[in-house]
C-alpha cells in the first residue's frame, strides 16, 4: 500500500512555497497586511523586498501549507494582489 499522497497534489499545492517565505506584488505593506489579517498558518508580513514586492513568511509545515495556501491566495486575490512568481 502506497502512503505517499504527494503525487496527487493539485497545481495550487505544487506552487505553494514550502520554504517559509513568499513574495507578494503589492503597492504597499499595509495593503498586504489588510488582506492577510488573521490568515491561517502564522502568516506574517515582514516588509519590502524591493520596490514592487512585499516579503511575507509563514510557520506552516508542508501538510498545513497545502491546506491553507488556497485560502491565502484567495484573500490576496480579493484585495487585487498576487504572489510573485519567484522561479
Amino acid at each position: 500500500m502506497d502512503l505517499d499522497h504527494t503525487s496527487e497534489r493539485s497545481d495550487t499545492e505544487r506552487d505553494a512555497p514550502a520554504y517559509g517565505r513568499f513574495l507578494v506584488r503589492a503597492p504597499s505593506v499595509n495593503a498586504v497586511r489588510r488582506a492577510l489579517h488573521r490568515a491561517p498558518g502564522g502568516v506574517r508580513v515582514v516588509g519590502r523586498e524591493d520596490r514592487e514586492t512585499i516579503l511575507c513568511t509563514h510557520t506552516m509545515d508542508e501538510h498545513s501549507l497545502a491546506r491553507h495556501w488556497p485560502i491565502i491566495l484567495s484573500r490576496l486575490a480579493k484585495a487585487g494582489l498576487a504572489v510573485r512568481d519567484s522561479r
